[in-house]
């Protein structure tokens, strides 16, 4: 088998929904929250390993798969460099435009009623914050402590029972840090993209909210419940609630 982790750095900061891909099997895998993947039963051999993640150096190696062996593949990416047209200024003033994403948050900050908005200018006057410290002050939301070391998750706060974590048999967790269970966790999307969808499992544990800073991002959207989440997020597993956190791109 082939387990392994991708991280953006040698300080272990980790990427999340990289793809992995073994082109020779056609097979691929999708890192979780904590940057880690794993393809099981693969046949002995050389394999080259591809590995892509938005905003970084697509990244190509080969592992050697010896009959019966597991091979531990720590994965560092480099981030692909932005390069600017040149510009020239005129007289002719032009209209600030947002990302796609933040606009949409704008757009809905204005006319979506039911939300709970946190801006870029509110993250960018505050950025050696942790996030936690604006969620905070969001109303409905409950901040669970891990109990094993240090961790911070988030659950509905008007509703709890739901998403219940549940141990898989067999499963080693001894290196996972334990949520509290019987929360209503909240689904979260990162640039639109799922990162989090409940039920909580420990296969499947929400993200730690303790570990992320103000400076990384320009905007958090909340929704609590179902009439309230915007339709493109509202799936069948939004019963506790949506957060919706938009990276930041400019310094």
């Amino acid at each position: 088998m082939i387990v392994g982790t991708v991280a953006r750095d040698s300080m272990g900061s980790v990427v999340g929904q990289a793809q992995v891909q073994l082109p020779a099997l056609n097979r691929s895998a999708t890192t979780n929250w904590l940057g880690e993947f794993e393809f099981s039963d693969v046949p002995p051999g050389r394999y080259a390993v591809t590995v892509r993640a938005i905003g970084f150096e697509p990244l190509s190696d080969s592992l050697v798969v010896t009959p019966g062996g597991r091979v531990d593949a720590d994965i560092i990416l480099t981030a692909a460099p932005v390069n600017l047209a040149a510009q020239h200024t005129t007289a002719t003033v032009v209209e600030k435009r947002l990302p796609i994403g933040l606009q949409e948050m704008e757009d809905r900050r204005k006319t979506h009623l039911g939300g709970y908005f946190v801006t870029d200018s509110m993250l960018r006057a505050n950025n050696e914050a942790q996030l936690t410290e604006f969620i905070g002050k969001i109303p409905h939301i409950s901040q669970e402590l891990s109990t094993s070391g240090p961790g911070t998750y988030l659950a509905n706060g008007r509703e709890q029972g739901n998403g219940m974590g549940v141990a898989h048999a067999g499963v080693d967790t001894s290196s996972f840090k334990t949520f509290p269970h019987g929360m209503c966790y909240i689904n979260v999307f990162v640039d639109g993209v799922p990162y989090f969808l409940g039920p909580a499992t420990e296969r499947n544990p929400p993200p730690d909210f303790g570990s992320l800073w103000a400076h990384e991002y320009s905007g958090i959207e909340y929704y609590p419940s179902g009439a309230t989440i915007p339709a493109q997020y509202n799936g069948t597993k939004s019963s506790c609630g949506v957060m919706l956190l938009w990276t930041r791109r400019t310094p």
